[in-house]
């Protein structure tokens, strides 16, 4: 099993497919100035299952790390968890899943799950980096970091 994910400006999933704008997002800025610094984002994940990991469950967890003060602390987002999660888990995004092996799949063939995670109004507390780590049972898949900085830091970044 193995898992991607992007940070961009939107992404939706249809027809099975993951349809992404404005990826590869590293910096964000916050139209506030004080915190908490709220950024709207959405994450783009990709998940691959091997034809021998379908037809068992399966937990995606989510988690925003922030190392804005030199250690690593985690940034909320969800206050619910699904019964199969650990309660260490609080604060993760959560997602219980199961792939079902299709009569059309042959050994060696994956399935593909993708996702499309809007986070409007994302609560940051402080400027400076973070990533966003994706598990799967248990096993780190991928991770997407990106830095809040102030608005002026953004416009000078992007010329203008």
């Amino acid at each position: 099993m193995d898992a991607k994910v992007l940070l961009c400006d939107f992404a939706e999933v249809s027809g099975g497919k993951l349809f992404i704008s404005g990826a590869g997002i590293s910096m964000l800025a916050s139209n506030t100035e004080t915190p908490p610094y709220p950024v709207n984002i959405f994450l783009a994940v990709l998940v691959s299952i091997a034809w021998t990991e379908t037809d068992s469950k399966h937990l995606m967890t989510i988690e925003l790390v922030s190392e804005a003060d030199g250690s690593q602390r985690r940034v909320l987002l969800s206050d619910q968890l699904p019964e199969e999660a650990d309660p260490a888990d609080q604060g993760m995004i959560a997602i219980v899943f199961t792939a079902v092996r299709m009569p059309t799949m042959i050994d060696g063939d994956e399935s593909a799950m993708p996702l499309a995670i809007p986070l409007f109004g994302l609560p940051l507390p402080a400027p400076g980096p973070y990533f966003f780590s994706v598990r799967i049972d248990g096993r780190e898949m991928d991770r997407a970091s990106f830095r809040l900085v102030s608005r002026e830091q953004m416009q000078a970044q992007l010329g203008g």
